[in-house]
């Protein structure tokens, strides 16, 4: 494991995919920052804005974002836990929170430090305006010093607002507002309303959900099921209610 070089502010991007692209060129625009994909096609769109580097000395920065998916994040730490630099700040930017902040506490050396973070917006509801969005942060294990450094990044050059919750919080909130929300969008794209030749406002609205959740991948949206431990209960709550409306509806029909 390396020695920290220096106090200079640099930050390290691990994964460029839609989000990690986004988040890249926002932070680039105030401090150096560094970004690395296992996808090489990456690199050329990355680097009109940032540092195209090696795995392995992106992992030597002092803040390294790690904006990978969440089913290969405790791979990430077990492989790469000998290679991060001594008093480097590991920050998670996945929408789950209780299963990555295990992995850090299990897999992460006692030297290094992580913050777990979930940005409440990404490359679409954030493309005209980063100002006033809202990041979720949840200081795990990380000297003042370092978490002050990333909260004022966060406030006073990015704009955003910081919501503090524990993990378990985090995720049962994030079971509806994110994976029933994709639930419902899935299931009104599968319906196929995208394309009836008129909508009323209301449908309208609705179309905008598919059309947002449409743009992530299935592999993020199988990720929130899979690795949210609320995601479940909140699914079948809402099956269950949909039901419920439906015998409604039939009892008076009959």
């Amino acid at each position: 494991m390396r020695a920290m070089k220096s106090d200079t502010i640099e930050f390290s991007v691990i994964g460029t995919g839609r989000f990690g692209h986004f988040w890249c060129r926002s932070l680039s625009k105030f401090y150096p920052t560094f970004a690395y994909d296992i996808n090489p096609d990456c690199r050329k769109r990355v680097e009109r804005f940032a540092v195209w580097d090696s795995l392995e000395n992106c992992l030597t920065k002092k803040f390294i974002f790690l904006t990978i998916p969440i089913h290969s994040m405790k791979d990430f730490l077990k492989e790469n836990k000998d290679n991060f630099q001594k008093g480097s700040v590991i920050i998670d930017c996945a929408s789950v929170k209780v299963p990555v902040m295990t992995w850090f506490d299990e897999h992460l050396p006692q030297d290094v430090h992580y913050v777990a973070s979930h940005p409440l917006f990404g490359p679409d509801s954030a493309k005209n305006k980063l100002r006033d969005n809202i990041i979720m942060v949840m200081p795990g294990k990380v000297p003042l010093k370092d978490y002050q450094i990333l909260i004022g990044f966060f406030m006073d050059k990015l704009g955003l607002q910081i919501y503090n919750l524990t993990a378990h919080e985090h995720d049962e909130l994030m079971a509806y507002n994110l994976n029933l929300v994709h639930f419902l969008g899935r299931a009104l794209d599968d319906l196929g309303i995208t394309k009836l030749p008129l909508m009323m406002s209301s449908l309208s609205k609705l179309n905008d959900i598919v059309k947002v959740v449409m743009n992530d991948t299935t592999e993020l949206f199988l990720d929130f099921y899979k690795f949210n431990p609320y995601a479940t209960k909140v699914k079948d709550q809402w099956l269950k209610s949909f039901e419920k409306i439906n015998h409604q509806i039939g009892k008076e029909l009959s």
